[in-house]
C-alpha cells in the first residue's frame, strides 16, 4: 500500500471529513465503514484501478470535537496508518 495524506477537508451538518483520495478511484460498491476508535471512522474501499483496497477519507463527529482537534486527531491517525504500512503491518482498518 503507498503513503497516504490529507489532501482535503470537508464537513458535513455531523462530520469532519479528512480526504486523502478522489472518491472516483474507486468501485462505488465496495465502500465501507471501519470505526477505528471511538471518535474515528475510516471509510476504505477497492481501487478501479486494481490497486487493491484503499483509504477513502477519516471521519470525525463535529459533535464532539472542534475542527483543530478533528484536524490534529486525523493527522495522528494518518501517521500511525503510513508507520503501519511503511513496517509491512496490518491496516488500522484491519482490526
Amino acid at each position: 500500500m503507498q503513503r497516504i495524506s490529507i489532501v482535503q477537508w470537508q464537513q458535513t451538518s455531523q462530520q469532519y471529513v479528512a480526504v486523502l483520495q478522489a472518491q472516483s478511484r474507486f468501485k462505488p460498491d465496495t465502500i465501507k465503514r471501519h470505526q477505528l476508535e471511538r471518535f474515528a471512522t475510516v471509510v476504505e474501499g477497492e481501487l478501479l484501478d486494481g490497486g487493491g483496497r484503499d483509504w477513502y477519507c477519516v471521519a470525525l463527529p463535529r459533535e464532539e470535537m472542534e475542527f483543530d482537534e478533528a484536524r490534529s486527531r486525523a493527522g495522528a491517525i494518518v501517521e500511525k496508518e503510513n508507520q503501519l504500512r511503511a513496517a509491512g503491518k496490518t491496516s488500522l482498518a484491519g482490526k
